[in-house]
């Protein structure tokens, strides 16, 4: 090679060098002014959340309400959970204050309401979360099962608006999110209480929805499916409690059938802030729905089969069994699979 060519070479060799510095300078460079901007402030920052639960999806949706920057308002029925789930969100920098009510009893519902109004000032997003399931064959529920179901997961949340609704339209805005469940769009075997309350809550935060957009107030109809959240330890089972214990637990646990409550809490803050008005949770609830609603007779025959071959079989037994129980009888292969679920647990306060 002559020294002509060497030059152009070492010349070009320069340019290359010259040119790729710069291009990484300038990378590194827009790397740190992207670190430096401040993210895109959330819509819930410094807003006033009251939610009801103190313990699963609750506790996760207050974590990522607050995580975002709103004050956490959090009513319970347990004085010990709820001070325990408030005494986390501080632990995370969260302001969280306790407020402690059973609102399946619309003569508390008042009083709650005031008293958050007091501590807070205002109110700007109800989040009506709180529920219980019970589990057990058609025949082995009572009446007052499902008046139960129906004052804790569909009254409570008609009334709390009711009580809410005032402030928020002086307010001239205001979110309410109304935690319904696939079983209140399909009706699931075992679960016929549940199921109804769930309904009814449905229809009533669809239509919601529809008439309160005009006066700039939100409404969010948040259709979960099943969530690892350790809900089967305080689930309540009737007929053969144990085996209907088994089949529950299991399935709430499965991964790819089961969401994660935090996951599922980003979703619902995320749908919270772009202001939709229906979301549901998990790709086997959304494959339920649009199987129900496309081939409904199809639906009730798997049903059908589902419960004459795999679920339970009532003995007649109306007694409710916790399922805390029913887990110290369970055996380790149980324990094995339901892992998360108590992982779950444990994360939850439940």
């Amino acid at each position: 090679m002559n020294q002509d060519s060497r030059k152009a070479r070492n010349a070009a060799t320069i340019s290359f060098l010259a040119k790729t510095g710069v291009l990484a300078g300038i990378g590194v460079a827009a790397v740190k002014l992207a670190k430096s901007r401040p993210a895109t402030p959330s819509a819930l920052r410094g807003k006033v959340a009251l939610i009801t639960g103190s313990r699963g999806l609750g506790l996760a949706i207050a974590r990522e309400f607050g995580r975002r920057g709103a004050r956490i308002a959090m009513c319970a029925r347990d004085q010990h959970e709820l001070h325990r789930a408030c005494e986390s969100l501080s632990q995370r920098e969260i302001e969280a204050a306790p407020f402690a009510a059973d609102i399946s009893k619309a003569s508390e519902i008042g009083p709650l309401i005031t008293k958050v109004l007091d501590r807070f000032g205002r109110i700007d997003v109800l989040v009506n979360n709180a529920g219980e399931i019970k589990v057990g064959p058609f025949d082995t529920f009572t009446h007052s099962d499902y008046e139960d179901a129906m004052n804790l997961m569909f009254w409570a949340a008609v009334n709390l608006t009711f009580e809410a609704l005032p402030h928020m339209t002086s307010q001239q805005s205001g979110h309410i999110v109304n935690i319904t469940s696939i079983g209140g769009r399909v009706s699931i075997p075992h679960l016929l209480p549940y199921s109804c309350a769930k309904f009814a809550l449905v229809g009533f935060s669809s239509g919601l929805s529809s008439e309160l957009r005009r006066q700039n107030i939100h409404v969010l109809t948040v259709v979960p499916g099943l969530m690892r959240t350790g809900s089967h330890l305080h689930a309540g089972f009737k007929g053969q409690a144990q085996n209907e214990f088994a089949w529950f637990g299991l399935l709430g646990n499965m991964p790819g059938f089961s969401v994660a409550a935090d996951r599922a809490a980003r979703q619902i803050a995320n749908a919270v802030e772009t202001r939709r008005a229906q979301l549901t949770i998990s790709l086997p609830a959304k494959i339920l729905a649009a199987c129900d609603a496309v081939l409904p007779e199809t639906t009730r025959r798997i049903f059908a089969g589902v419960n004459h071959f795999l679920l339970p079989r009532g003995d007649g037994s109306k007694q409710l069994q916790e399922g805390s129980a029913l887990n110290a009888k369970s055996g380790k292969i149980f324990q094995a699979l339901t892992a998360l679920g108590r992982r779950a647990a444990e994360n939850l306060n439940q």
